[in-house]
């Protein structure tokens, strides 16, 4: 599991110290992973997403929203993943 957001490595580190997030967070500071997988969404940078990826890099589910919006509950994503 990864986490990826537009914001710097030293922004991610901070969030990351008061938050206790615990995986890994990639910076994508350019937005060109977002801009691949259509997530910017001006003004505010990246929408809301999630995605499940299979072992052969094909996508397998994908949720995206705006900031803010309802968010889909982990036992759904993981009943997701179970079924891959």
């Amino acid at each position: 599991m990864l986490g990826i957001s537009p914001q710097d490595l030293d922004s991610h580190e901070r969030w990351i110290a008061k938050e206790g997030f615990q995986f890994p967070l990639l910076a994508d500071v350019d937005k060109a992973v977002g801009a691949a997988y259509d997530i910017v969404g001006p003004p505010f940078g990246y929408r809301r997403s999630v995605f499940v990826i299979d072992r052969d890099g094909v996508i397998r589910h994908r949720v995206v929203k705006l900031v803010g919006a309802t968010w889909p509950k982990a036992k759904s994503i993981a009943e997701v993943i179970a079924t891959l």
